[in-house]
């Protein structure tokens, strides 16, 4: 009331308030709509280059005397087993609006062989012992629209027991053998709507499980290079991606054929194997192992989720969307009412502004002036 008495609620201060207002509402609604643009949609997975195939090369399995000599090695010293360090990098493009970043702290990736004991009678290979781990050598950093990379130090860890329990005849018969790992890894998800940036720290812990045999591989130089001319050995090599989820989804959905695994021929096993004569052994195609050569190739797929897995992903990302977009368009639908608003109020107090202050026209039916009387006309 005081500021009207003062004339600030006047038509002319209200015709500048809302025309100045006005071009705000309708760069913010603009803005609004560019952000939504911008999000849809709302996620796109990152796109990882596939590393070249590789496996666990034997030549570096140690072995004890005879073992070591009927495959061909040298006999090895305690401990006994496959015992590799090595360095594996991935480079990943984020086509994204969130920045992403996988912290070394706290990241791990256990490799656990399954117990070939309760394999055998149909288990899902209780108790596990480790094979090995993989850690971060720094956060993996993937910007907004650009690339980063993810450099994992593995180091393998496989006793003897375990690589033979892939490499034996039942494994060699079947084609294939059962593998699991444990990974523990926090995402720091970073990402702007509307000029507001919120960081959100995310840790899981998935249990994975997937398909391996052997293989063959380039033999290898002192200095790491392959031999020219290239020669052949013997590894172990993964032969699918791998299917992660809780433990009990994992154990109750992975499956061998819908991992890609298929059996090519059956012919009789080789009798170096010491099965019983007339043992047939499947020869397999999988997307990690072509049947043909022996030889790895790279697997596009390097992991799924369970059924549920991809529901709760599915409902967190939902959720997610949910909030971004209810922001955003509530920032659409307030600016486009203020905006319609501040534009009519400045146009109507505008109007009524000029209305006031506009020169008064003549009264068209006025009666002539009166002129003064001359005192010499009243004389007689």
């Amino acid at each position: 009331m005081g500021c009207c008495k003062k004339g600030c609620c006047s038509p002319k201060v209200q015709a500048i308030v809302g025309l100045c207002a006005a071009p705000l509402n309708l760069t913010i609604l603009i803005w609004g709509i560019t952000e939504k643009v911008r999000w849809t949609p709302f996620y796109v997975p990152m796109e990882c280059t596939t590393p070249p195939p590789d496996g666990l090369r034997l030549s570096g399995l140690s072995m004890p005397s005879p073992l070591a000599e009927g495959r061909g090695l040298l006999p090895g010293s305690p401990p006994y087993g496959l015992y590799v360090n090595k360095t594996v990098t991935t480079a990943c493009t984020n086509p994204g609006q969130a920045k992403m970043t996988t912290l070394a702290a706290g990241f791990e990736v256990v490799e656990l062989a399954p117990n070939a004991t309760d394999m055998a009678s149909g288990g899902v290979g209780l108790p596990y012992s480790q094979s090995g781990t993989s850690r971060l050598a720094g956060d993996a950093v993937y910007p907004i629209g650009g690339r980063g990379e993810m450099v994992m130090e593995v180091a393998t860890a496989r006793v003897l027991d375990d690589v033979l329990a892939v490499l034996a005849p039942e494994a060699t018969a079947r084609g294939y053998s059962v593998t699991y790992s444990r990974m523990t890894q926090t995402v720091q998800t970073c990402a702007s709507v509307m000029g507001m940036e919120s960081c959100n720290d995310q840790v899981s812990e998935q249990f994975c499980g997937s398909y391996e045999g052997d293989c063959l591989v380039p033999k290898l130089d002192s200095s790491g290079a392959p031999l020219v001319p290239e020669q052949l050995e013997s590894a172990i090599c993964p032969y699918t991606g791998k299917l992660c989820g809780n433990e009990a989804e994992v154990h109750a959905q992975l499956n061998a054929a819908a991992m890609g695994i298929q059996v090519v021929s059956r012919p009789e096993c080789a009798s170096s194997l010491g099965l019983p004569n007339g043992t047939l052994c499947n020869v397999i195609e999988a997307p990690g192992l072509d049947s043909a050569t022996k030889r790895p190739r790279a697997i596009e797929t390097a992991m799924s989720l369970t059924t549920e897995a991809e529901a709760r992903m599915t409902e967190a990302l939902a959720a997610a969307e949910s909030a971004v977009t209810t922001m955003i368009w509530i920032t659409i639908v307030c600016n486009s009412i203020f905006f319609l608003l501040n534009l009519s109020s400045g146009l109507f107090n505008l109007r009524k502004h000029l209305r006031a202050n506009a020169p008064k026209a003549s009264s068209q039916g006025a009666a002539p002036p009166t002129l003064a009387t001359n005192d010499f006309d009243t004389k007689a």
